[in-house]
């Protein structure tokens, strides 16, 4: 009989040979498998590289597609618009530290001139109409705030007169739309920091350039355009009213259709009622001309700017002027607000330089304007 040998080696030695074999096998890897960890890794990186790559591309495609818009935009949608430069200092816009402002809640100057050339030029001479354009984010709103041309207001050393009140409509005349922004702001405690001017001789080809405007208009209304159609004949032969012989009377009734020169005409009616009157007649043309902003096709926008540009001048940049429009894409309700009015208490009389202007309380104009654009009755 074959001798029996029994394994006499210590039970510790044989598990370490066991762990040692079981170890080299976990860490056999088939090089030609995709199962192998360091394949496995080096695929995922791959995928990385290659997700990264897809990425970055977009990336570039987005930024050449934003880059020539905005090139496209700022050259040939905007190239004629004259824009010029006021101060940053807010101090000098009279602005102060207490004054309020809000983020989404943009202030515009919006300035009206009937400027003929021996004002000194297109957009020169007194501003018969001025606005206060709030642009709300916010409230999703555009609000307008007239203010009334013959107000009286503190100007201070910018009024020839030793008191430094005088007419609102003088300060854009003394010194342009930085006095006149001033005044505003240091009167209603505002923070505007831009502005937009308007000849009026230029608003009848921007209400052509959106087709028209539909007005309420009532008979002695009608009898005014028809009248102010004819000076507008002599005043621009080259109008569509200049040929007074072809052009048709208007109607009295509800949404009447009026074209660019018509609404001019009706917005220089004063025979009717007072400057009152004449300022809510302004406003109705711009309230109707922003409702057609907000419900013509997108499309449409960029012909119409391109019409619009050559007409105005404005101290928004570029920047500015994309970071407003956001609101015409997204929609918007239009309000409206006349100071002074029955709030502030106001009367008339005859003040500095034997002027006529309108008296009225300033503070509480102030805080009516407040209320009005920040929805803020504190």
């Amino acid at each position: 009989a074959l001798p029996i040998y029994k394994d006499i080696r210590p039970l510790a030695e044989t598990e370490a040979f066991m762990a040692k074999r079981k170890q080299r096998r976990d860490e056999f890897q088939d090089i030609s498998s995709y199962s192998s960890k360091q394949a496995y890794k080096k695929n995922q990186k791959k995928k990385k590289r290659t997700g990264l790559k897809v990425f970055l591309s977009f990336i570039c495609v987005i930024l050449v597609l934003v880059g020539g818009v905005m090139i496209y935009a700022s050259t040939v949608l905007l190239g004629d618009l004259k824009t010029t430069t006021i101060t940053k200092d807010k101090t000098e816009l009279g602005i102060s530290e207490e004054t309020k402002s809000e983020a989404g809640i943009t202030n515009i100057a919006l300035f009206g001139v009937d400027a003929r050339d021996y004002d000194g030029g297109t957009f020169a001479g007194r501003s018969d109409a001025i606005m206060v354009m709030s642009i709300d984010n916010v409230h999703h709103k555009v609000k307008l705030t007239s203010i009334m041309r013959d107000v009286r207001v503190y100007m201070g050393d910018g009024s020839p007169y030793d008191s430094g009140y005088d007419k609102l409509n003088h300060a854009y005349m003394y010194g342009g739309p930085e006095q006149a922004i001033r005044t505003i702001n240091q009167n209603f405690g505002l923070d505007i920091q831009d502005y937009v001017t308007v000849n009026f001789a230029s608003m009848a080809k921007i209400v052509d350039a959106f087709g028209g405007v539909n007005i309420d208009l009532t008979e002695d209304e009608i009898s005014e355009i028809n009248k102010n159609m004819y000076a507008l004949a002599a005043e621009s032969p080259e109008s569509m009213a200049g040929d007074v012989s072809t052009y048709a009377p208007l109607s009295a009734g509800d949404g009447v259709l009026l074209n660019g020169d018509e609404a001019v005409a009706y917005g220089r009616i004063r025979a009717i009622d007072n400057d009152n009157g004449r300022v809510e007649r302004q406003q109705e043309v711009l309230s109707a001309l922003l409702s057609k902003a907000s419900s013509i096709s997108k499309l449409e926008y960029p012909s119409i700017i391109q019409q619009l540009a050559p007409l105005c001048e404005t101290s928004l940049t570029f920047d500015k002027m994309i970071g407003l429009a956001q609101i015409a894409l997204t929609g918007f309700d239009i309000e409206r607000l006349s100071i002074p009015s029955d709030v502030e208490g106001y009367a008339s009389d005859y003040c500095e330089g034997g002027g006529w202007m309108w008296t009225y309380d300033t503070d509480v104009a102030a805080q009516h304007i407040h209320e009005f654009i920040y929805e803020d009755e504190n």
